[in-house]
This record gives C-alpha cells, structure tokens and sequence, in this order.
C-alpha cells in the first residue's frame, strides 16, 4: 500500500508538531497547513488519504473547511478527522453534521492515533 499521506491541519505548532511526529512514527508522509483555507489550497495541489482538520482556526475554521471539502466531489470522499479538545459526548453529532469522519480527542495518544488510522 505504500505510505499513507496525511495533511495535518492545526493553528497551534506545538500540536501540528506533535501530531506530525507521532504519525511520521506510523508510517506516514505528512504535510502541515495552519488554517482551513491552507488546506483546501495543498489539497490542489497533492491527493491525501487522510486529514487531521482542528476545529478553532483562524482565516478559515475546520468546520468551514470540512464542508467545503465534502461539498466538493474531488475531495468529498477523503476522511477527514476532527482535532478537538472539547467534550466528545456533546459535540459528536454536531462533527457529524458537519461531515467529519471520524474524532480524535487531544491531547493526543499513539493509540488513539492508530485506533482512527485502522479505520480508515
């Protein structure tokens, strides 16, 4: 299968650091954008088979971005996974709603890193 390229879309660098790193440890070829807009902009550029998308950016936020992406049929079908740091029991059906595919709660864990990986 190769290397699974993943876009790992975050504000913070601190956390856009560390999730690249962890997911670099998996296998991974990453490419980083700091708000949503930089991420539609590197996804006409390169295909990805998976994107980590924070929620609360500036410019433009990840649910913003997400339903841009799944409104358009070239991106529509490539997970993209919510980074939150909210409580995921309240906010599970509104990411749904939104188009997410799947959540990953911060702080971050190998496991739950994988978890979200196996499945998509």
């Amino acid at each position: 299968m190769g290397k699974r390229k993943v876009l790992v879309v975050d504000d913070i660098f601190a956390n856009q650091f560390l999730l690249a790193s962890m997911l670099e440890e998996m296998d991974c070829n990453i490419r980083t954008a700091s708000n949503g807009q930089e991420a539609i902009d590197a996804l006409a550029g390169e295909n990805f088979d998976i994107i980590f998308m924070d929620i609360e950016m500036p410019v433009m936020n990840g649910i913003e971005a997400t339903k841009k992406l799944k409104a358009d049929p070239r991106y529509s079908k490539i997970p993209v996974i919510a980074l939150t740091a909210h409580n995921l029991e309240e906010f599970t059906e509104m990411f749904a709603d939104t188009g997410f595919d799947g959540l990953l709660e911060k702080p971050y864990s190998c496991e739950g890193i994988s978890e979200v990986l196996t499945k998509f």
